[in-house]
């Protein structure tokens, strides 16, 4: 009887032992909805048909570079944050399965892509299921063809959507979704725009979704035109030259400094080359306080400005934030603008002028006094003239002066010098109480009225009630190289239902050996103080 207890002691440790066993097996079975990688862990729908379970596969990462200076005949996705270079994702467009970018928190994933064609020429690219920050938006399907094209099964937040090509539309508080969109470069059917920081990505990042991209023209040399030609081509040819057809345009439009202008049927083209300033590279600090978020959209298309493009960048800070002077020089046009809204002029000594727009404010001073220092507070940033129905950020231009020939087209583009230039943090006490000028009467007076309230509360002025008490410090974006590119990584084979179970974990391993071994003590034990009891039993003598 005591035998036959003791056996089943035995059994019952097996018997728990060939259970954890049997646990490890399942939870590496493809029965449970986490697919287990090398790296990384990918959580996904797990749906019982008719007594089979399919997993979806773990994404893979998508090939990222820096955009190349060639034309992009299609690419899966771009990312523009401010101050980096433009990050492809998948270029040149080829056929994928399941791929994201980055793998933990992806800003964009997809179930499959597909393209054809050649680079550049009709190039195009289909992207199916496509997510984009985390779920926030989500397509059945994005396709295009050299940048242009459709997009299906459109849901923001979960909640279907629908928009014509051109529209832009809200995501959250934080962005704006564009149906067909160009931006510098790049050009897609489906655009996002950070008005906010979301996540690790500031406020001004561009998400180009199923994208293109032209050539990046090459560099000319400093003070040429864009279409300029040697005198000799331009005998051969008979064309006028560039400085002629500058001074003939100059004449009926307005020049660098904005003066009120006669619409023009000529389209301009922007300007390829970034002259140097004629003064240190220290002689010039940022135009915003404490820094801001941006990226290059210089050139892009503006149907409601000279020469339909964009002639500058946008900086995006808190409504109420410092805007200083970029250098030692002459303040001029301090005054409304109706797209520009409050705006104003800054010429340095060399003669080159730089434009800043849609300010809430400007500081008392410099409309008395209009010399101004490098890093004096001139103004503050606002969301002024036709920006009042976007995010506040300042629009900033720099005009060099070998090209002011060339009237308002002479802007070239800002980046590469606000990327050269030091930010300035002004104290506290030196930052002046701002002032208003008195706007047109009607619509621009109703919404400078508007932008100043913001402005008063922004800056502490006024109680906030029920506006937010934005903060207006900010610091310069960091480096998110590492919260956006981490390393490549290689994703371990997803199984597929029905395939034989891995072994088990090594944790369960060494649990159910530790149980075997009590067991097998607990049986030794027991028979070792059977055997000593049976020798005290028998007689002595």
């Amino acid at each position: 009887m005591r035998h036959g207890a003791w056996l089943l002691v035995l059994g019952g440790c097996v018997a728990a032992l060939g259970a954890a066993v049997a646990h490890a097996g399942r939870a590496d079975s493809p029965d449970v909805a986490t697919t287990t990688t090398t790296t990384t862990t990918t959580t996904a729908t797990t749906t019982t048909t008719t007594g089979t379970t399919t997993v979806a596969p773990a994404y893979a990462p998508l090939v990222r570079s820096w955009l190349p200076a060639t034309c992009v005949g299609a690419g899966a996705a771009a990312l523009a944050v401010p101050g980096r270079r433009v990050l492809a994702l998948d270029t040149p467009a080829g056929s994928a399965g399941p791929s994201a970018y980055p793998l933990s928190a992806p800003v964009v994933a997809f179930s499959s892509a597909t393209a054809g064609g050649a680079a550049c020429r009709t190039a195009h690219v289909t992207l199916d299921s496509v997510s984009l920050f985390g779920g926030a938006v989500t397509a059945g399907s994005v396709q295009a063809t050299d940048g242009k094209g459709t997009v299906t099964g459109l849901e923001i937040d979960g909640a279907a959507v629908a928009g014509a090509a051109g529209q832009t539309l809200p995501v959250g508080t934080w962005g704006r979704l564009t149906l067909g969109a160009t931006v510098g470069r790049l050009t897609a059917p489906l655009v996002v725009r950070l008005v906010q920081a979301h996540g690790p990505l500031p406020a001004g990042t561009v998400l180009a979704v199923a994208f293109a991209a032209t050539a990046k023209a090459r560099s000319r040399p400093a003070g040429t035109p864009a279409g300029h030609r040697s005198s000799k081509t331009r005998r051969r040819t008979g064309a006028r030259t560039a400085r002629t057809t500058a001074q003939r345009r100059s004449r009926h439009g307005r020049h660098a400094h904005g003066r009120a202008t006669r619409h023009r049927r000529h389209r301009s083209r922007p300007l390829t080359v970034t002259p140097p300033l004629g003064l240190p590279s220290s002689a010039y600090v940022f135009p915003v306080d404490g820094g801001a978020s941006y990226v290059d959209t210089y050139g892009a298309e503006r149907t409601d400005v000279s020469g339909g493009w964009h002639h500058g960048d946008d900086l995006f800070a808190p409504l109420g934030t410092p805007v200083v002077a970029v250098t030692d020089g002459t303040l001029s046009l301090i005054g409304w603008n109706r797209i520009g809204g409050w705006r104003l002029w800054l010429t340095d000594r060399a003669g080159n002028a730089f434009y800043y727009a849609h300010l809430a404010g400007y500081a008392r001073r410099v409309l008395e006094h209009r010399r101004v220092r490098a890093g004096q507070v001139i103004a503050f940033l606002g969301r002024t003239g036709d920006a009042f129905t976007t995010e506040p950020h300042l629009h900033f231009e720099i005009h060099p002066h070998q090209l002011r020939r060339l009237g308002y087209d002479g802007a070239v583009d800002p980046t590469t010098y606000l990327r050269a230039w030091r930010v300035v943090h002004v104290p506290a006490a030196e930052i002046p109480r701002p002032v208003r000028l008195k706007a047109p009467a009607g619509t621009p007076a109703q919404e400078a009225a508007v932008v100043w309230h913001e402005l008063l509360v922004a800056r502490h002025l006024l109680p906030a009630k029920h506006v937010p008490d934005t903060a207006v410090r900010r610091p310069f974006p960091p480096d998110l190289g590492a919260a956006l590119e981490p390393a490549p990584r290689r994703i371990a084979a997803v199984r597929v239902a029905g395939a034989p179970a891995g072994p088990a974990s090594g944790a369960t391993w060494i649990g159910a050996g530790i149980l075997l071994a009590a067991g097998l003590a607990t049986v030794g034990a027991a028979r070792a103080t059977r055997r000593l009891r049976r020798r005290t039993r028998q007689p002595v003598g």
